[in-house]
């Protein structure tokens, strides 16, 4: 296919609008798409860039707008390659508003975003040009009612950055640097801005992974202005750097959503009518909305709709031309059958340079776990058999995480493994194997650090694997654990903000239970002539001297501080030292048996005793929710922030509890749908029908919803279930007046015959009239199941027949006129009681509205009231756990002689004790 005009400016009013053609190409697109989009000025080679992404020679037309090309993955047969290429904004500022819109929808649809500018001067002038970023956080929101948190939010889903410098000058010391840390941006800018609203500035907070690649001009001459033709040759130096930046950008992951869902050209095509729509109302971007709006529909259908108008939008390729041939996707490793995982799979990617990088297959398959997770996370040096150990937890002698047999680290990045768990049912226990520490070939602490930070922050328990025996040596090896203060925030810095002594004291009530796994143990378990237990051993290599280096004193005073909660295991070799390259290949009977006793007690320990990975508040975690903690916190990371556990939380409750609303929503419309016959005969039967379907909903919002202090989403729940009583009761007045309408058209079929016929029209016809309809009004009264709605349709029924009864009581011959002014006296006060009825029945209905009013009211109070109890019993029992703890750090302390340590440690429990004795600070507001 050839390129075609996406969105365009419509010519009169400068809104933008959709072309139908172009969404149906994209709505013929079934598998994930890796979208990119190139922005920047206009003159600098932005389609020439995209063109050679495409790998042709002229493609992109130079015209206003948005135009898209459809094309065949190069490297990912998976994947569709969509190419965005944006018209070039002037030199002068102009229509700001038309290319603020074109900039947030390039942000929106891509999943790796071009700026491509020429080099002229200062290349920071040039990216302060980009100007349009600073009206991102306005325009988009990702969740409603939380500006504060916004931008941080945004991070989270905006796409990768890429900047694109053109024509430059060669730079050896820069292309160095930039070749050392793996394109990072931030390295090649001149000095940092002041100002927090520069369009620099908003690229660093907003963007988490941003890159820059230098390009010298394509022309062999070196000369700049137009771009070669395609039967020119290129510069040889432009094809090397093309390549680079090519092999980068096809390397990214698919585009995903909020929520990290992989979409398709179905989905964004229907994203992208929904975003426009608003722009053109000037409404902002609410992503979460959109998103589950069209999640929960989720009916995409594949064709190309006609344009309405019968006109032709701007086009070069016709539509029945324009679907690229691309594979259907294969299946992902590990997804076989539907909440199950063959083998392990890398969740964070560790690339060259040190950046970390979520595997979007892995997190989406992650996030389709709606269990309660169990979390295992294995840290240590590289080459010590972590991966073997968690085979055996897996319950697997062959296969599984994959073992290295060399002296080479083996694991890279986090690899992660979803199993059923062995001893809970209704539990997902989850394995995550991550790369080993203090690889000598990547000699990158501080990545390591981050990997060992994120093992922490991810699992329920954490298991440090080390050879040999606990020494001096193998402390100095966990200096890990004393730079977390570094890598770790419990609480967001900010007005009533914590030292970080005062925040890192939290860490207990937080952070894994710890157990170290010693590998190929030969010493006897002995101390002062006694046996003791593994434990005791730990401990007594733990026990801290005064006077000790500090290099050695720090991990053990950190160990006993952040992981109170500590176990140990020795386990002797496995096998003779000529068979460890195959390992995983040895039957059973050919390893050691005190090891695999020793292995089968470990494996029994971390089954039975590791806990389900909770969240500060004791809310339980499932596998969307770690997934979903992973990206905060992998995105933390990527922005040269650190992770925030406050942050993240939160930020995860606004999300969960949005979603919760939903769930609720849904389980009140399946109730409903389960339960309900209408019409019902009372309105008080309604009414009990809607509090059993309400009180399960609010059930399903209790059970997930967490954090929601001011009880907002409460509220919001409260509202939709409102309305949705006031729709329940109009559909059953519906249903019941359609039914006592079919049934009096009926009952007087024969009436009206005799009326059409003139039968009542001779003397004494009028009295017969009044003995039919009464003979129909008690034939009616018998009818079952017609609902609350009977008195009132009778009534209206009996009103629209009145007319008639006039004129035959006008034309009977056989009535006096005094006779006929009874009668008319008689059917006046016969209506008038039954309008009174009426009313009262009205009046009885309102009283029961109302009623139930105030016990929705009450059944939101008493859950409510219920679940911040059982909050605070959850809340009080992990305090009472962290103050025993630290109790028992304190005694250990003054008997090793840490006087000044002890005070700190008092003053800490003397905080913690306020802390719990304080009322709650969360009451109840919903009314």
């Amino acid at each position: 296919m050839e390129p075609v005009c996406l969105v365009e400016p419509v010519p009169s009013s400068g809104a933008l609008r959709v072309n139908p053609a172009a969404l149906g190409l994209l709505r013929g697109l079934t598998r994930p798409l890796h979208v990119l989009a190139v922005f920047g000025p206009r003159g600098t080679g932005k389609s020439f860039l995209m063109d050679r992404l495409a790998g042709q020679g002229e493609g992109f037309p130079c015209s206003p707008g948005i135009w898209v090309w459809c094309l065949p993955h190069p490297t990912q047969p998976d994947q569709a390659l969509v190419l965005l290429d944006t018209e070039g904004f002037p030199e002068q500022e102009g229509d700001k508003t038309k290319l603020s819109q074109l900039f947030l929808l390039n942000v929106l649809l891509s999943s790796v975003l071009v700026y491509n500018t020429r080099s002229e001067g200062d290349p920071q002038r040039q990216l302060d040009r980009l100007t349009y970023v600073r009206d991102l956080p306005q325009m988009v929101q990702v969740l409603d009612e939380c500006s504060w948190e916004n931008s941080f939010l945004l991070s989270s889903v905006l796409p990768s950055f890429v900047w694109c410098l053109r024509d430059v000058a060669p730079d050896p010391c820069l292309d160095e640097v930039l070749e050392a840390t793996g394109h990072e941006l931030d390295s090649a800018l001149s000095s940092p801005q002041d100002l927090e609203d520069s369009p620099s500035s908003c690229v660093q907070r907003l963007f988490p992974c941003r890159k820059l690649f230098r390009f010298c001009s394509p022309r062999v001459d070196g000369g700049h202005g137009e771009p070669p033709s395609p039967a020119d040759q290129l510069h040889p130096t432009f094809q090397e750097q093309m390549g680079c930046f090519k092999d980068y950008v096809l390397s990214r992951n698919p585009k995903t959503m909020v929520g990290n869902r992989v979409v398709d050209g179905a989905f964004l095509a229907d994203f992208l009518e929904r975003v426009v729509d608003l722009l053109s109302r000037d409404k902002p971007v609410l992503l979460s909305e959109i998103c589950n709006d069209l999640q929960e529909g989720d009916d995409y259908s594949v064709g190309y709709p006609m344009d309405p108008t019968g006109g032709a939008p701007p086009r070069r390729a016709a539509a029945s031309d324009a679907q690229p041939s691309v594979p259907e996707p294969k299946a992902a490793p590990g997804t076989a059958q539907p909440g199950t995982m063959e083998e392990p799979m890398c969740l964070i990617e560790n690339w060259p340079g040190g950046e970390l990088q979520l595997n979007q297959r892995a997190l989406g398959l992650l996030q389709s776990f709606r269990q309660p997770v169990v979390v295992v996370a294995i840290a240590g040096l590289y080459r010590t058999g972590k991966s073997y150990l968690l085979n055996r937890l897996a319950g697997k002698d062959r296969g599984g995480f994959s073992l290295g047999a060399t002296v080479q680290s083996h694991t890279k990045g986090i690899w992660m493994w979803c199993l059923p768990h062995p001893r809970r049912a209704g539990h997902t226990l989850v394995l995550l194997d991550t790369e080993g520490l203090g690889d000598v070939e990547k000699g990158d602490t501080k990545n390591d650090a981050w990997i060992f930070a994120l093992a922490v922050l991810l699992s329920s328990t954490l298991v440090y694997n080390s050879l040999g025996t606990i020494d001096q040596c193998a402390l100095e090896q966990l200096h890990y654990v004393t730079e977390l203060t570094e890598r770790i925030k419990v609480k967001a810095a900010g007005e009533g903000g914590q030292q970080e002594g005062e925040d890192s004291a939290e860490f207990v009530q937080f952070f894994p239970a710890f157990v170290w796994a010693v590998r190929d143990f030969t010493l006897q378990l002995k101390l002062d002539g006694r046996e003791i237990t593994e434990d005791e051993y730990l401990e007594n290599a733990l026990k801290r001297r005064e006077g000790q280096p500090e290099k050695l004193d720090l991990p053990k005073k950190y160990l006993r501080q952040y992981f109170p909660s500590r176990k140990c295991f020795v386990f002797d070799r496995p096998a003779p030292r000529c068979d460890l390259p195959r390992l995983a290949e040895l039957p059973e009977t050919a390893l050691s048996p005190e090891f695999l006793e020793q292995t089968q007690c470990f494996c029994s320990h971390v089954h039975q005793h590791t806990g389900t990975k909770t969240l500060p508040g004791g809310h339980v975690v499932t596998g969307t929710l770690l997934g979903t903690l992973a990206v905060t916190y992998v995105n933390a990371i990527r922005s040269g922030a650190v992770p925030c556990m406050e942050s993240a939380v939160l930020a995860l409750a606004q999300m969960e509890n949005s979603a919760a609303v939903g769930e609720a929503v849904a389980v009140y419309e399946e109730q409903l749908a389960r339960r309900a016959a209408l019409p019902t005969e009372s309105v008080q039967e309604l009414l009990e029908l809607h509090a059993q379907c309400e009180r399960e909903a609010l059930r399903a919002f209790m059970a997930r919803a967490f954090k929601d202090e001011e009880q907002q989403y409460q509220w919001q729940l409260k509202d939709k279930l409102d309305s949705k009583r006031s729709e329940l009761c109009h559909r059953n007045e519906l249903a019941s007046s359609d039914r006592c309408t079919a049934a009096l058209m009926e009952l007087s079929q024969e009436l009206e015959e005799r009326v059409c016929e003139g039968s009542y029209s001779v003397p004494g016809g009028y009295q017969r009239l009044l003995d039919d309809q009464q003979e129909m009004v008690e034939k009616y009264q018998l009818v079952p199941g017609k609902g609350i709605m009977a008195a009132e349709v009778l009534q209206q029924f009996l009103k629209s027949k009145e007319t008639v009864a006039q004129a035959v009581l006008q034309t009977d011959q056989s009535l006096t006129d005094r006779q006929r002014e009874i009668e008319e006296e008689r059917t006046r006060a016969e209506a008038a009681e039954r309008e009174a009825q009426l009313c009262q029945e009205m009046q009885t209905r309102t009283e029961q509205l109302l009623q139930d009013q105030e016990r929705s009211h009450e059944e939101h109070v008493r859950q409510l009231t219920a679940k911040m109890e059982e909050d605070r019993r959850q809340l009080l029992a992990e305090q009472q756990r962290a103050l025993a703890l630290k109790l028992q750090e304190q005694e250990r302390l003054l008997r090793e002689g840490f006087r000044g340590e002890v005070a700190q440690l008092g003053r800490q429990m003397q905080n913690l004790r306020k802390e719990m004795s304080r009322p709650q600070r969360s009451r109840c507001v919903v009314c």
